[in-house]
């Protein structure tokens, strides 16, 4: 079976990257972009591409009862998760199954779009920020995360690094994918040509405390696409996966697991 490079998860995957991989990154880095995005009280946000409802949460506790947040996603497993997460208190989140390349809302509509760690998925990228730049109000903005190059990211770029090396190049393009859209040159471009006028763009750093490895390491490759390579090696190739991580982090390890730098681009584009 083909690893998936577009993040595609059944309700159980997408469970376990609620559990292990939202805590401990992607809500980390969730939390930056909005923040960065200077949400409002009375607010109407939409999350494109919201997995299991990270950004959207963070910006239901920004606009408050008075505003109003949509998360949209075509992954379904996702969206179940998404759902039965605990309510924000006081807003009520939309979560709809629709394609970020026909956006469920009317033409300027929307004050503030998210888009945390997603672009860099889909394969009509112009057309997605073409619908982004359609539901913005007049100085509405949209703000885009998307992860650096992966050598700036110790802990992923040791990870793939070690998939591929133990078990097929294939099973690490499962996480490899994130990183396809990272040069800030071609970000800004992809930005302009959708009609933004105005692009601001900054680097975040987050510098995460991770579990122990040993057993963090099998636990996010159970939530992300490698899964289905990972699981198919030998009982040596995962072990050696593990310990090739290990050893490439030995210098970000404290007494609670690995303190490691994840760095991230923030986009801010105004219409």
């Amino acid at each position: 079976m083909a690893t998936s490079t577009e993040w595609q998860l059944a309700r159980e995957a997408a469970e376990r990257y609620q559990q292990i991989l939202v805590p401990t990154i992607l809500g980390p880095a969730a939390q930056a972009l909005t923040e960065w995005s200077g949400l409002q009280n009375g607010d109407t946000v939409l999350d494109v591409g919201c997995g299991t409802g990270a950004a959207a949460r963070f910006a239901a506790k920004q606009v408050g009862s008075v505003g109003r947040v949509i998360g949209i996603d075509v992954n379904a497993g996702m969206l179940e998760v998404a759902r039965s997460q605990p309510p924000v208190e006081g807003v009520v989140i939309e979560y709809q199954d629709k394609s970020a390349y026909e956006l469920p809302l009317a033409d300027q509509s929307v004050d503030v779009v998210l888009c945390a760690q997603t672009l860099q998925f889909l394969n009509e990228r112009h057309l997605a920020l073409s619908e982004v730049h359609r539901v913005l109000r007049p100085s509405g903005r949209a703000a885009v995360s998307l992860w650096c190059d992966i050598q700036e990211s110790p802990y992923f770029h040791a990870l793939v690094e070690a998939v591929a090396r133990h078990i097929n190049r294939e099973t690490a393009m499962g996480l490899k994918a994130a990183f396809s859209l990272s040069r800030t040159d071609e970000i800004h471009s992809l930005v302009g040509d959708a009609g933004f006028q105005r692009i601001e763009m900054t680097v975040k750093q987050l510098d995460l405390q991770l579990p122990n490895l040993t057993d963090f390491v099998p636990r996010h490759i159970s939530a992300t696409p490698m899964s289905v390579g990972f699981n198919a090696a030998s009982q040596a190739a995962q072990e050696a996966v593990v310990q090739d991580v290990l050893q490439q982090l030995v210098s970000y390890e404290t007494d609670a697991g690995v303190n490691v730098p994840f760095r991230t681009h923030l986009v801010m584009a105004t219409v």
